[in-house]
């Protein structure tokens, strides 16, 4: 948080950890939900639904379209017989947008983006694909470039909130615990 734009670097760099350890916290959640659900005996699930989240636990039941773990953890609450998180709504959606600024700082595309116009009417956010996904989100606006005005505080804060509140509702509609979260937290 005290880092400032003569600290660039370490910044980004603190963002970037920060934003692929937020998406992380989800693919532990769900390993730790696999594990303690299907295997453990003190498990709250029957027998049949052992059996079935043991399966998919298992890389070549994963199916081939549905791969990313939002996916997946839909996919315990559709065998659960729990309503689904929708893709298009909160907190599904701003998961989802981690998911995607994580692929993004994890497998990089290099381009160059125009950084200043003397055209007041140019919207230099429409540049890059991950910028107008993020817009709405962090409140970008229309002279947002990525990485430049992306990678900040701001955008760790929303990133962790975000995993975290995706867990929470999922543990609210499937009413099973992960299993390494403190009850109270929710």
């Amino acid at each position: 948080m005290r880092l400032t734009a003569e600290n660039g670097f370490e910044l980004r760099a603190f963002v970037t950890g920060a934003v692929i350890l937020a998406y992380s916290y989800l693919d532990a959640a769900l390993n730790e939900f696999i594990l303690r659900n299907a295997i453990e005996r003190g498990s709250p699930l029957s027998d049949a639904e052992k059996a079935i989240i043991q399966a998919i636990g298992s890389e070549d039941l994963r199916p081939r379209e549905r791969r990313h773990t939002l996916q997946l953890f839909n996919m315990m609450l559709r065998l659960l017989k729990k309503p689904q998180l929708v893709r298009t709504e909160q907190p599904y959606r701003s998961a989802n947008l981690v998911r995607h600024l994580r692929n993004t700082l994890v497998h990089p595309k290099p381009g160059w983006v125009v950084t200043f116009s003397e055209n007041p009417k140019e919207n230099l956010s429409e540049q890059q694909k991950i910028v107008k996904r993020l817009r709405r989100d962090l409140g970008l606006d229309r002279d947002t470039t990525f990485p430049r005005d992306i990678l900040n505080s701001k955008c760790t804060d929303w990133a962790v909130r975000s995993c975290e509140s995706f867990l929470r509702e999922f543990v609210r509609r499937s009413e099973v615990s992960p299993g390494f979260v403190t009850k109270d937290v929710f």
